[in-house]
């Protein structure tokens, strides 16, 4: 700008303007972060009536000491570098209130020698805004957490707490793209599928009641989440069977895990009506080798609970 008196008195005039109307505090400051000049709207903030009762004060004389800190390190940085912080979010909690501040901090330099002699700076109150933000994470939260629920719902058996048959079938099919992309890399890589039926199950239901029926599927489905690896995926395949994606096991490991789970349920007892009752399972295992479809392989893994059906129940069959 040019320098004659008239340019002057604008220039002047327009810090008067800024200093007195803008909505954002502003301030500047010595190189001891000591203010040299505030907005009114800085002032009022404080309960000061005149912007000269903040001159020659500083942040510790209102605001808390880590946030003093914060400031003044700040401060000392941009004179030690001549770069200002832009965009900087400062949070300010006093007695229980908190308020969030938009802040830009600026050098002050001197234009003959070139000196960096304080800082000035502007921040806008942004607590409404933060405080809209944040009622929209919850927001997006508890939507997020309902869809999560929502699909755990679409994806579980209400009774037994397992993945439903549905999921099944889309796990199988995922295990098996997986099979065939990864069995290339390792010809070894193999996994099984177990199906398990509950034995007599109809006589639970005519003996003892539907309720005791329920009873007997929760009892199952939890000695099948027991029995079983985490990385192992459980289902309840309909009525009172039950199916087990054994990931990367072979068939050997896969029986052996299938029979320890047959004598874990034979061993185990429910109480109905006062009655200790015992129950038996039939097993199905089979371990997949390239099946030319979905179908064909769970034929094959159900006619091999047929033969545990067939001879005499209670065992496993591969």
């Amino acid at each position: 700008m040019n320098s004659d008196k008239n340019s002057d008195l604008t220039e002047a005039m327009f810090f008067d303007i800024i200093m007195e109307n803008s909505q954002d505090t502003i301030y500047f400051k010595d190189k001891e972060s000591r203010f040299l000049a505030n907005s009114k709207t800085h002032v009022e903030q404080f309960g000061y009536g005149d912007v000269k009762e903040m001159l020659g004060k500083s942040d510790a004389d209102f605001f808390p000491e880590e946030f003093v800190k914060i400031a003044r390190e700040d401060e000392l940085e941009i004179m030690r570098t001549g770069k200002p912080i832009l965009g900087k979010i400062e949070c300010l909690s006093v007695h229980g209130n908190t308020t969030w501040f938009l802040v830009c901090k600026y050098p002050i330099v001197d234009k003959k020698t070139g000196e960096v002699i304080g800082t000035w700076g502007i921040s806008r109150d942004i607590t409404e805004l933060k405080q809209v933000q944040e009622k929209l994470d919850m927001t997006v939260s508890m939507l997020a957490e309902a869809n999560e629920k929502l699909r755990r719902s679409s994806s579980l058996d209400g009774l037994s707490e397992l993945y439903n048959q549905k999921s099944f079938m889309d796990h199988l099919y995922d295990e098996i793209e997986y099979f065939e992309e990864k069995q290339k890399e390792d010809p070894s890589l193999t996994f099984c599928v177990i199906l398990l039926d509950i034995d007599g199950f109809k006589l639970i239901n005519d003996k003892y009641g539907h309720p005791a029926g329920d009873k007997m599927i929760k009892h199952i489905a939890g000695m099948i989440r027991n029995y079983t690896r985490t990385e192992d995926e459980c289902y309840r395949y309909g009525g009172d069977e039950f199916a087990v994606i054994l990931r990367n096991t072979d068939i050997a490991t896969g029986y052996i895990m299938a029979e320890r789970l047959r004598k874990q349920i034979e061993a185990s007892k429910m109480q109905f009506n006062g009655e200790q009752v015992g129950c038996t399972v039939s097993i199905g295992i089979r371990n997949y080798e390239g099946e030319q479809s979905l179908d064909e392989f769970l034929a094959k893994v159900d006619s091999q609970l047929y033969v545990s059906k067939k001879h005499g129940k209670n065992q496993v069959s591969f």
